[in-house]
């Protein structure tokens, strides 16, 4: 890649409505009910995992040696063939429409003009198609292996044919223990994602009746056989350990995701920071990985690439630029965390993404 022929603007802006991501976080605390906050904010149990994926980022301090800064580093990348202006895609989150009527549609809008793609779950308030409909960067289609094989497969199929170009495999065995969900008795309003699910998979009427998939259960080697006959390339999320990073590679996956589902799948888990560098070690160099779970800055992607990420999935604060003001609010928050990503790399003596590794690092997990 060439560099930027346009420096990417440093100074403080006055001019536009948010001008940080704080300010952005307390819009969509104001907007949102207590429910709905919940909702969005919860864990599982008494959300310790929840915490520590955010406060292991805490505990990292970057080293920055003397005159070594770089007035304008370059923060593209390339993640299995598509082009990003930074190393973030959207995180394939649910039941969006709860805090914004226009969801994925208005979050995929605004990663277009960011220059990123965006992942989209089968979860999601809109079909599938009308998301890929939406922008031209809807391009992993997330969704779960469970239930009939051939409906899986269906469902990829029309992944494909709306223009993703791989999909992503995740799991749930039982229904999440989310007390303060279980307290407010939440039900998401406005739902349409029934109508992405096919043959043998759930048909819920809710996103709480989704936690409980359908049977059979599935092991790696019914994985591996979907994923063999898979019209789409797969990505596999979840990869909490070295042994799953390996299983989900010898299953056919062409990258990892790893991921503890931001503490909202079960409670008291290692954070995904911790795991990350071990799976890089196991793996290699060439298998690319896609980190999520407490990325809340610019700096946070920063930390997750140099222990071994290609890139980075933005779920909880894209949610709550869409909470906060929909599109503009999601356009917004893209906007902030790649300048602080690009402040980020400047101050650490980095010209570019590929110059982000553990020596940036005085103290890491």
């Amino acid at each position: 890649m060439s560099k930027p022929e346009q420096r990417l603007d440093d100074r403080y802006r006055t001019d536009e409505k948010y001008t940080t991501l704080r300010g952005i976080h307390a819009q969509a605390r104001r907007q949102l009910s207590e429910i709905d906050w919940n909702y969005l904010n919860c864990g599982t149990g008494d959300e310790v995992t929840r915490e520590e994926n955010t406060s292991v980022f805490d505990r990292i301090r970057f080293d920055t040696p003397l005159f070594a800064g770089i007035s304008n580093p370059d923060t593209r990348t390339n993640l299995l063939g598509h082009d990003l202006s930074f190393p973030a895609l959207i995180a394939p989150f649910g039941g969006e429409a709860v805090f914004h009527p226009d969801g994925h549609c208005a979050i995929g809008r605004a990663a277009e003009a960011a220059g990123i793609k965006q992942m989209v779950p089968a979860a999601s308030s809109f079909h599938l198609e009308e998301v890929a409909q939406a922008s031209g960067v809807a391009k992993i289609f997330q969704m779960t292996f469970v239930g009939d094989p051939e409906g899986v497969l269906q469902m990829i199929g029309r992944a494909r044919a709306a223009g993703y170009t791989h999909v992503c495999a995740t799991y749930s065995p039982i229904r999440q223990w989310r007390e303060r969900m279980m307290e407010d008795r939440f039900s998401p309003r406005g739902e349409k994602g029934p109508s992405n699910f096919g043959p043998g998979l759930s048909d819920p009427a809710n996103l709480v009746e989704l936690l409980d998939f359908a049977e059979p259960r599935w092991g790696w080697k019914q994985a591996a056989d979907v994923i063999a006959r898979s019209p789409l390339p797969c990505i596999v999320k979840g990869v909490q350990s070295v042994a799953d990073a390996q299983a989900a590679l010898d299953a056919g996956a062409v990258a990892l995701y790893v991921s503890n589902y931001g503490g909202r799948s079960i409670d008291r888990t290692l954070t995904t920071l911790e795991i990350l560098p071990h799976i890089r070690a196991a793996v290699g160099a060439e298998v690319p990985i896609i980190f999520d779970s407490g990325v809340r800055r610019g700096s946070d992607i920063a930390t997750a690439i140099a222990l071994g990420a290609n890139a980075v999935a933005l779920g909880r604060l894209v949610a709550f630029g869409l909470a906060a003001d929909g599109e503009y609010g999601v356009r917004r928050t893209l906007e902030l965390v790649k300048r602080e990503f690009w402040t980020t790399l400047g101050h650490l003596g980095c010209s570019s993404v590929a110059d982000l590794s553990p020596r940036i690092f005085s103290r890491s997990p």
